[in-house]
């Protein structure tokens, strides 16, 4: 089928991207779980935790602000300033690549010098890790500079290529019993490997497109002032997703921690998914408001569309859970990650609600107000799921106390964006905007199916009356 809506074709492409090679790991996580046994597994996630939270950290921001840059520059129809910010940030990355390998060579030197922390499989992994950490930058800059051109769909190819050979390769190792250190050599190998046609692609099709390797220039402070908020935003995101499966390592054990991460890891690839579905709103608002665009319908309309389409999917999900994970994972190891799952699935149901204001925030250049949103519902966050553990002392807290921060928060955060951008009913923003997540919430926790379909209707009722029949919403923004 022929999709002709750019905004769709490009919802498909990043949804393709982020849930195909997810599905496909999670198939073979039974394999990989029975093989390596639960405790490597948990280092292995680990420290994979460890190389997205290291690219995040140090790439400051510079992943959203290329994006916004060259989108601008090309709303502004501007090519000297299109290649300067590539320029800039191909300089500004690069320097990032090197300060990494530079790391990588004391962590191989501490290694030789019998320094290590940790037993010899695992630190030979992480060096290799940060080796492949310091790769991962190149490709932030190649995915970037596609995703603001909006060719989502050369973004989606180059990365689902790297991940399934990836995925083969590790696959392969672990059938014939290689070290966890060779999983991430094949990783480094291959994303290595996917660098070079990337690059080329790139680098080619940027008109008139020359490189500067030792002129400084201005646009690089453009991308790090930029970058800088992002880079805040995405800091307390870290520290606040990614705290709770270290607590859980900490004190209750790398056991525990396999199937809390493995519950963890599916939501959140699922709330990745549903980022990845509107992920287009950035470039697309940052192109309008250069060109001064009016942008207060595309808002409404895809925030409606994200709400609607990530609780449908959080639904259904619920709905065949048991079956589904049954069959993949066996009911032994099912019965030991179901209640994670669900509680997560609650969790995400309310999280939704911040995506599309953060994109849409970031876009038309409010980074004060937008970091000073993210920091405080994920501040909340941090604080709700340590004061829930503290007491209770079990891993399910750690979730309880999220889901009770984002109950309190989300309609704290809608009632700002109200006061300060929309300027709408409050009531309706700040209040209303949550009930179909609480009802969805309802519709997992309810013992029986009866009350769990009348608080499913109450869902659906609520959605279309706050979100559809909104004065803003306009079908014809998703079909364009």
């Amino acid at each position: 089928m022929v999709i002709n809506s750019t905004n769709l074709r490009n919802s498909s492409w990043n949804l393709a991207n982020i849930l195909i090679y997810p599905a496909a790991f999670l198939a073979v996580t039974p394999f990989f779980i029975n093989r390596l046994g639960e405790n490597v597994f948990g280092e292995w996630m680990l420290i994979n935790s460890y190389v997205y939270i290291a690219v995040h950290l140090v790439g400051f921001g510079l992943p959203v602000s290329i994006t916004a840059h060259v989108a601008e520059a090309i709303g502004q129809d501007n090519n000297k300033k299109l290649n300067s910010y590539v320029n800039a940030a191909s300089r500004l990355l690069g320097r990032m690549s090197a300060l990494t390998i530079f790391t990588g060579i004391l962590l191989f030197i501490a290694w030789i010098a019998g320094l290590h922390i940790f037993n010899e499989q695992s630190w030979k992994a992480i060096i290799i890790a940060t080796f492949l950490i310091a790769f991962k930058f190149p490709e932030i800059l190649y995915q970037s500079i596609f995703k603001g051109q909006e060719l989502y769909h050369k973004a989606a190819v180059f990365n689902m290529l790297s991940r399934f050979l990836t995925l083969g390769a590790q696959v392969w190792l672990v059938k014939g019993g290689y070290s966890l250190a060779s999983l991430f050599l094949a990783n480094l190998v291959i994303s290595i490997l996917v660098l070079i046609p990337q690059g080329i692609l790139v680098y080619r099709h940027l008109p008139g497109y020359r490189p500067v390797l030792f002129k400084s220039l201005p646009e690089k402070k453009e991308l790090y002032q930029y970058g800088f908020w992002t880079w805040l935003q995405t800091i307390t995101a870290i520290v606040s997703f990614q705290l709770d499966r270290f607590l859980v390592a900490y004190f209750l054990g790398t056991a525990t921690v396999t199937y809390y991460v493995l519950a963890s890891t599916i939501v959140n690839h699922l709330h990745m998914a549903f980022e990845a579905v509107v992920s287009w709103l950035l470039p697309r608002v940052s192109r309008l408001n250069a060109a001064t665009g009016e942008t207060r319908t595309y808002f409404s309309t895809v925030r409606a569309f994200s709400v609607g389409f990530s609780l449908a999917v959080i639904t259904v999900l619920y709905l065949v859970s048991e079956p589904l994970f049954n069959l993949w994972l066996g009911a032994d190891k099912y019965m030991k990650m179901t209640e994670f799952f669900k509680l997560f699935l609650i969790f995400e149901a309310f999280l939704i609600l911040s995506i599309v204001p953060k994109y849409y925030l970031n876009a038309i250049k409010s980074l004060h107000f937008v970091t000073f949103l993210e920091m405080l519902y994920k501040s909340g966050i941090i604080v709700g799921m340590v004061i829930m553990f503290y007491f209770l002392n079990t891993a399910e807290s750690l979730i309880y106390g999220q889901i009770l921060s984002l109950i309190i928060f989300m309609p704290i955060e809608y009632y700002l964006i109200n006061k300060k951008i929309l300027k709408d009913n409050m009531i309706k923003e700040s209040i209303l905007t949550s009930f179909p997540s609480l009802f969805i919430m309802g519709a997992i926790l309810f013992a029986t199916w009866y009350w769990s379909a009348i608080a499913l209707l109450f869902a659906v009722v609520l959605f279309q009356a706050v979100y559809i029949r909104d004065k803003h919403f306009d079908w014809k923004i998703i079909r364009e």
